[in-house]
Formats: C-alpha cells, sequence, structure tokens
C-alpha cells in the first residue's frame, strides 16, 4: 500500500445516491462511451445497468450519512492505543454538565478519544465501535 500513496490515491466516500454516472465510476465501466479494455474504463465486475439511485430514493428517501473523524496515517499510529476501553456515566440526579460539549453528529468517545464525552441536549453519547461512539 506504501507504493500507492506514494503514487497517489483519492479516498472515495459516498452514498450511493448517483443521478450522473450511477456509481458506474466507483466499480463497473465507465464512462460508457469508451470501450471497457481502454486503460482506467474497467473498474469492476459490476453491470453497466446497476446502480440506480430511484430504489435507494424509494425504500429510504431520508438516508443520509456523516463522515467525521477521518485520519490517516499507519496502522495504529492515529490513535493513541491503550488496549482498555473506558465508559463513563453521569450520576443519578446530576443535572450540570461538563464544558466541552458536543454537537449532534460529533464525536465523543472511543479509545484513544481525548476530546469532550457530553453531547448536547437531547442527545447521548452512543458507541458505535472501540475507536468512535457519537452524539446521536
Amino acid at each position: 500500500m506504501d507504493k500507492s500513496f506514494q503514487a497517489g490515491v483519492v479516498l472515495v466516500m459516498s452514498i450511493w445516491d448517483d443521478h450522473a454516472a450511477h456509481m458506474l465510476w466507483l466499480d463497473s465501466n465507465y464512462p460508457l462511451d469508451r470501450d471497457p479494455s481502454q486503460p482506467g474504463v474497467a473498474r469492476g465486475t459490476c453491470s453497466n445497468t446497476s446502480g440506480s439511485p430511484q430504489p435507494l430514493e424509494i425504500e429510504s428517501p431520508n438516508a443520509s450519512v456523516t463522515f467525521s473523524n477521518i485520519r490517516f496515517g499507519d496502522i495504529g499510529s492515529t490513535y493513541a492505543s491503550t488496549g482498555t476501553t473506558t465508559t463513563s456515566s453521569a450520576a443519578p440526579g446530576t443535572t450540570t454538565s461538563p464544558s466541552g460539549t458536543v454537537p449532534h453528529y460529533g464525536q465523543c468517545g472511543g479509545q484513544g478519544w481525548s476530546g469532550p464525552t457530553w453531547c448536547v441536549s437531547p442527545y447521548t453519547c452512543t458507541y458505535l465501535n472501540q475507536w468512535h461512539s457519537q452524539c446521536l
């Protein structure tokens, strides 16, 4: 992978809702008016009739995605690995929040996270995986 990074790569993050190219640029032949044997046209094995956004929009009309806390570096180098996971909760009856509250969809925890952990009301810090908890 080091050679790939030296040559240059593009990070692609997307929600599958592409009216212009039906996501064919990602995993099929694209552009469609070019010969698939030309370099760069064949990008994957999916059919060039796949990727229509209409089924997604009908089945999940309010679909959304939030990309956050994106890091770049050697594996294991972008966080402080302690080997343990800690969780905390407010004591019963506590009504004050610490300074540094986290907005909706913000990161509020995870292994190596050193930022604020208290979500603005009415959101709660929700565990997503050992590396990321989010105010939802």
